[in-house]
């Protein structure tokens, strides 16, 4: 299974629909801090997760089953985005990804 992360974003939300055309929906999981607002890619077969950087637990739960990982990375000049990016990439490898993608 792929995970994405930022799908209700612009670059995350358009690799989902690339991928809709290749990948079967029940093989793609998103990952989005509200998932009200991914309710357009649950309806469409795609497995919506809540997980946010600043959550490491919440981001293993919503890796979980994934082979590959794509990691759309924050832009927030007031985060600590090196530590929010750190907590994104240990959740992935803690959840068995064997491939992490990183934008």
């Amino acid at each position: 299974m792929i995970v994405v992360t930022g799908a209700t974003g612009g670059l995350g939300g358009t690799t989902v629909e690339h991928l809709l055309k290749r990948v079967p929906a029940d093989q793609i999981a998103v990952s989005v801090r509200d998932t009200a607002k991914a309710r357009h890619l649950a309806d469409r077969g795609v497995r919506v997760r809540q997980g946010s950087y600043e959550d490491p637990a919440a981001l293993r739960d919503s890796f979980a089953g994934a082979d590959q990982v794509l990691l759309v990375s924050g832009n927030d000049p007031a985060a600590d985005i090196v530590g929010l990016h750190r907590n994104a990439i240990e959740a992935a490898v803690a959840a068995g990804a064997r491939r992490i993608l990183y934008t």
